[in-house]
């Protein structure tokens, strides 16, 4: 996964081609969030490392926070301690130690920090002396404000941070009070804030790839050769079920083989960008690299504009235990965008592939066989 991504219309990329977001509502539904969301330095923060409440205190984790306020981070795991650095101030806080240190000077704490989830999380009101910052919290909307003049009813943008090192920001906004998001100037509105705040995680998610409400249990693919099975996945003898009129053959057509997996794949659905909700058509170009190495090339095109096109180049791996498609870091090369989708490309997530146990279907492995490829 790439760092520090700045994602063009966040809520509404989800993986380029689904029809809906809704395949994520029931798995990450929040009925009752410790909190709808913080707002710093004119963003509302979000993180996979979720605020809690204990003994009547809100515990939020440390890492976001600090950083939204422009210090550096670091963690001492011998000592279990946290440094947070800026230009004019030195925060040090020991996990289980009531007891701060601002610029050498200690402060006491009505609450120690402790450790969930491999992170760091901090009574809220800790921050206050420890940054020098008001800490407002709103009872109406179930959201925390910190800066000098609380202001719940505006649009921010959102900063998501997930892991331990990465985090994204929308290009779209949302205001909390007034339960709307506003999306080039088309603005939706909610029945409630949870609704509002549900649909920002399923976005989230969606764009991340994971159906998981922690992120940060996404392991990376092992992208090295199997040790053991080392065959090609095994063939098949189905027809393809892709409309004639959609079985492009151009010069960037790849004929099937013996390996189910090399060849055209299609499928359609739609993409939603800067607001608008287009048909598109998705094709992948699935070639053989030898020891189970596939070069992928997706390529869309504009249904209602052909001339239009979007390419995206990819390696990888193919896992014959698990039949998935797993994708290295930083693998993809995003190139040829025309017509609708020239300086628009939105970011293709490293989302791992599942071939099924036929080899007539490849699809999303967070989104199950829902949304699948048929090869032709």
């Amino acid at each position: 996964m790439k760092k520090n991504k700045t994602v063009a219309s966040l809520a509404l990329i989800v993986m380029l081609m689904l029809s809906s977001v809704n395949v994520y509502a029931a798995k990450n539904e929040r009925k009752n969030p410790a909190l709808n969301g913080i707002i710093v330095n004119d963003h509302i923060v979000y993180s996979d490392a979720e605020p809690y409440i204990k003994n009547s205190r809100t515990y939020v984790p440390i890492r976001f926070i600090a950083e939204e306020l422009g210090y550096d981070v670091q963690w001492d795991s011998k000592e279990k301690m946290v440094t947070m650095n800026s230009s004019e101030t030195s925060v040090e806080l020991k996990i289980g130690s009531d007891n701060m240190k601002v610029n050498d000077k200690d402060v006491k704490l009505d609450s120690s920090p402790e450790i969930k989830n491999s992170r760091t999380f901090v009574p809220l009101r800790a921050i206050a002396e420890a940054f020098g910052k008001k800490v407002d919290y709103s009872n109406e909307y179930r959201t925390v404000y910190i800066g000098d003049n609380p202001k719940y009813d505006a649009f921010y943008k959102i900063v998501y941070y997930y892991g331990k090192e990465d985090k994204m920001m929308s290009q779209y906004t949302i205001n909390i009070a007034k339960k709307s998001e506003d999306i080039d100037g088309n603005k939706k509105e909610y029945k409630t804030i949870n609704e509002l705040v549900n649909s920002v995680y399923d976005s989230l998610y969606s764009v991340i790839g994971s159906n998981s409400n922690d992120v940060s249990s996404k392991t990376k693919p092992d992208t090295s050769k199997p040790k053991t099975d080392t065959s090609k996945p095994k063939a098949n003898a189905n027809k393809s079920n892709v409309p004639d009129d959609m079985k492009l053959k151009d010069a960037k057509y790849i004929s099937p083989s013996s390996d189910p997996l090399v060849g055209t794949w299609y499928s359609s659905g739609k993409l939603t960008f800067n607001g608008s909700t287009v048909n598109v058509r998705n094709y992948k170009y699935i070639e053989s690299l030898g020891d189970n190495l596939y070069k992928i090339t997706t390529r869309i095109i504009l249904s209602s504009d052909p001339s239009s096109e979007f390419y995206c180049e990819q390696i990888g791996y193919f896992n014959n235990s698990t039949n998935i498609i797993e994708f290295p870091d930083e693998s993809e090369i995003i190139y040829g965008d025309t017509g609708y989708f020239k300086g628009q490309t939105p970011y293709l997530p490293n989302e791992e592939w599942v071939l099924d146990k036929s080899g007539t279907k490849l699809y999303f492995k967070s989104l199950d066989s829902g949304y699948y490829f048929t090869k032709y």
